[in-house]
């Protein structure tokens, strides 16, 4: 976020202009929202009609068009906003002063200069510049700020480490993590990691509840407090995502290890007549914690797999057997007939890393083959989808188990 210095008169009643007219073409857009089964059909039906009476360039109008489309379920109209702008409507320059400045592009032809501010925050956007880092798109905020969008490519880490971390996404615990050595099939270390966030969430959600009945009684004093808290759960729950997703990775770079976790989907309606258990779910911040991994291990050179979760819960890592998971009298314990209990959480991060070291011997099988599985009265497919029969040619059975019936 870059800050800017005072606007003279005549380019502030441009950049107020801007946002005005960026405005209406939302607005104006949004009108068209119902009768548009697509944003292709939005599209057409506003975009001749909308060019015709504004002066904004085609791609902010296309802009305005895919923030109504991805607003659509949530906003009734635009009273703010924020104005995308491509390589082709500004460019970073310095004036004959060597000062920062934007030149944007408002309309064909006509285009303004706004000075950016020397301080902390434009250190902050040297240092990216000078570390490799490009960007070719920034947005004009109305409270006077510049967001710039930085992107960088990394080389790809090489898919043959030894050691696997696996990372399970859970409510109770946020991180389950297990090293796993491929090698000699056992498990090198275990940890939870973020089991405050939970009892903090719930502290959250008690909280707002509280707070929720005072302000449906009138209170605009619990509304303010209401509002405030919601900031405030969302700011701890993104930190905390991001301390985790940085200890996952330097665990990964102490053992020089890939790092695997599960590829979900939307998972709210996954018990519709359980609302305790959806409240649980929804609050899993998986999407949070997954983006924090994705980029701090592309700029450690950590290799990141989303594998299937196909079985990752019901699956014995001891005997290989699939059953139904979690104890029918403790949800947080997985119980098997050849006598393994386990944390149910410590148990699918371990599936987790032997998926991911699974699916990358069966994509290179002229390696020797790292997964073990017992021979234990059951198939060693057992943690692949019935389409994927190619997987199982790369597993071999071991009389060794990869985990102790005692822990």
């Amino acid at each position: 976020m870059l800050n800017i210095l005072k606007l003279t008169a005549n380019k502030q009643r441009i950049f107020n202009n801007i946002f005005s007219e960026y405005l209406r073409v939302l607005n104006e857009t949004l009108k068209s929202l119902p009768e548009a089964g697509s944003s292709t059909q939005l599209h057409h039906l506003t975009y001749n009609r909308i060019r015709e009476t504004s002066f904004l360039p085609s791609d902010l109008v296309q802009e305005a068009r895919k923030d109504v489309w991805g607003k659509r379920k949530t906003v009734k109209e635009f009273k703010r906003c924020s104005i995308r702008l491509n390589p082709r409507w500004f460019r970073y320059v310095k004036s004959e002063r060597g000062n920062p400045l934007f030149k944007v592009t408002y309309e064909p032809g006509k285009s303004f200069v706004i000075p950016v501010k020397i301080d902390g925050q434009l250190e902050c956007f040297n240092g990216f510049v000078d570390d490799g880092w490009a960007f070719r798109n920034v947005s004009l905020l109305q409270d006077g700020r510049v967001a710039v969008v930085f992107e960088k490519e990394y080389p790809a880490p090489e898919n043959n480490k030894r050691f696997v971390v696996g990372v399970d996404v859970g409510s109770t615990t946020l991180a389950a993590v297990t090293v796993y050595d491929s090698e000699k099939g056992r498990v090198a270390k275990q940890l939870y990691l973020g089991r405050d966030v939970a009892r903090k969430q719930r502290l959250f959600q008690e909280r707002r509840s509280s707070l929720q009945a005072h302000a449906d009684n009138g209170s605009g004093k619990a509304k303010r407090y209401l509002k405030r808290l919601r900031h405030k759960q969302r700011d701890y729950v993104k930190t905390r995502s991001g301390q985790v997703a940085k200890e996952v990775v330097e665990l990964a770079k102490k053992y020089g290890a890939s790092v695997a976790i599960e590829k979900l989907g939307f998972r709210s309606r996954r018990h519709e007549k359980n609302r305790k258990a959806n409240r649980k779910i929804n609050r899993i911040p998986y999407a949070r914690l997954k983006e924090f991994l994705a980029s701090d291990c592309e700029q450690s050179g950590v290799l990141l797999n989303k594998v299937d979760a196909y079985h990752t819960s019901k699956w014995c890592p001891h005997c290989g057997a699939v059953n139904p998971g979690h104890s029918s009298t403790n949800y947080a314990l997985y119980r098997c007939k050849c006598g393994l209990t386990v944390n149910s959480d410590r148990k699918a991060s371990l599936v987790v890393a032997v998926k991911s070291a699974l699916e990358r011997t069966a994509q290179d099988v002229t390696k020797p083959c790292f997964v073990q599985f017992s021979s234990a009265r059951v198939p060693v497919n057992g943690l692949v989808r019935p389409d994927a029969a190619d997987s199982s040619s790369a597993v071999r059975s071991t009389d060794r188990p990869m985990e102790s019936s005692s822990l």
